[in-house]
């Protein structure tokens, strides 16, 4: 693969992960409501889940998804019933987050890694834009087809990675002070619960 190729391809997929939209929300959400290593935990899990749709286009698994129509509508769903399982989660649980508390956290980092890797997974829209957006960079006479698509999945998880990581420490500096207004904490994990939940519509629509 040529440089010029290498470069046009960041910054499509970078013009695309700097956009507004779902991923960001989220990593915009969890670093406002409970830091930003919670933040940078999700944006490493949204990242890490683009290495597993680089592997399934590798393989062509991704085309036989899409030419299924019951197992993309069925992949759809159950991804829309897992957002709207943390948006439960979130009303459970409580609406305070004192940065000052001597107290473990229940919520790790750890989760919100696994959270953010299942929902880029089950998101069959991240499906679509790799099999739109990568034969475009991809030519057969530029060596090993599967070399090429993990060389431009990999770039896609470097630079979603790295923006999402200052997405994350830009809310978190933004809102430090007011996480420890009980006022502001109820109005942060309601603006989760509606994060949780318009991904979940946008998903099935």
């Amino acid at each position: 693969m040529t440089f010029e190729t290498l470069i046009s391809f960041f910054f499509a997929s970078l013009a695309l992960t700097i956009a507004p939209g779902p991923d960001v929300m989220y990593v915009l959400s969890t670093s406002i409501a409970k830091g930003k290593q919670y933040g940078i935990a999700a944006a490493t899990g949204l990242s890490s889940g683009l290495l597993f749709h680089t592997t399934l286009l590798a393989f062509g698994i991704s085309a036989i998804i899409i030419k299924s129509p019951a197992l993309f509508k069925g992949i759809k769903i159950f991804g829309a019933l897992y957002l709207l399982w943390l948006a439960y989660n979130v009303y459970r649980s409580d609406a305070a987050f004192k940065l000052t508390s001597n107290k473990p956290q229940v919520d790790q980092p750890w989760k919100n890694i696994f959270h953010g890797l299942m929902m880029n997974i089950l998101n069959p829209k991240v499906m679509l834009f790799f099999l739109a957006l990568f034969p475009t960079f991809i030519h057969s006479n530029a060596g090993n087809v599967k070399i090429q698509v993990y060389t431009l999945g990999f770039i896609s998880f470097i630079q979603a990675f790295t923006v999402f990581c200052l997405y994350a420490i830009l809310a978190s500096s933004l809102t430090k002070f007011f996480r420890e207004n009980n006022t502001f904490n109820l109005i942060l994990k309601w603006l989760q619960i509606m994060v949780f939940i318009s991904l979940a519509v946008f998903m099935l629509l």
